[in-house]
């Protein structure tokens, strides 16, 4: 394991109470470092986790899947779960997806899933879109926020676990109406890969929980303005506080 990616928890020994983070496809740990340190600030305990096939090699990240990827966090809840009394879940991208499969079982424990651009429907991508995520990908300052080796092969060690993550997105849409739990969600209009339409799919699936909701406007999938990072930490922490 690629130290630069290993998993972050943060202690507070006064409480009872843990939001874990959890990344998308590509994704780190190291992506919710900001928004982990001001949960911890605010009483929280906080555990960003790394997922299977990320943080290593390219051929373990293509033979990962989602059933892994679900497995592995499932396994982090209930070894949670004997410690904490209230756990809230933030996911980005695939991880709100994975989030919402935890959930299609009912725990008093789990108090809330937010999710962050976690596609339930993908947005076309024209020639210019696959530009600009190519583009990200290979920037620099990327490099701290994807756990899979950058190289000329890439996208051929991505396909196998795209294809996963399409499975995914089928059955975190078949599993919404069993969910329970309070969700909170925000998404972008500027998004280049998950369509705003993803919150009308939510809004009809959720029968039995409730949602709520931001749109922002300037960020990008993987990127965010200052601005939006900011309403976004203010979303979630107060997510957290109202569903305690």
């Amino acid at each position: 394991m690629n130290s630069r990616h290993e998993p972050l928890f943060l202690e507070n020994k006064e409480s009872r109470e843990i939001i874990v983070f959890i990344h998308g496809f590509m994704g780190s740990p190291r992506q919710f470092d900001r928004l982990a340190e001001l949960s911890h600030k605010n009483g929280y305990n906080a555990l960003s986790v790394l997922l299977p096939g990320h943080g290593g090699t390219l051929r373990e990240f293509s033979s990962s899947t989602y059933r892994m990827w679900g497995a592995h966090l499932n396994s982090e809840i209930e070894r949670l779960s004997e410690c904490f009394d209230k756990i809230w879940l933030v996911g980005h991208s695939m991880g709100g997806l994975l989030a919402l499969t935890v959930a299609k079982r009912p725990s008093k424990k789990l108090r809330g899933i937010f999710l962050i651009a976690s596609p339930l429907e993908l947005t076309f991508l024209s020639k210019e879109d696959i530009k600009i995520r190519l583009a990200q990908v290979f920037r620099d300052d990327y490099v701290g926020e994807s756990s899979v080796p950058r190289s000329t092969s890439l996208a051929f060690h991505a396909l196998a676990p795209m294809v996963e993550v399409r499975k995914l997105i089928s059955v975190s849409k078949s599993v919404l109406p069993k969910i329970q739990t309070p969700v909170g969600a925000v998404y972008s209009v500027s998004d280049e890969l998950v369509s705003i339409k993803t919150l009308r799919i939510l809004k009809a699936g959720l029968i039995n929980s409730s949602l709520e909701y931001h749109v922002i406007v300037d960020s990008l999938h993987s990127y965010y303005t200052d601005e939006e990072k900011q309403i976004i930490d203010e979303a979630v922490l107060a997510f957290v506080k109202k569903t305690g």
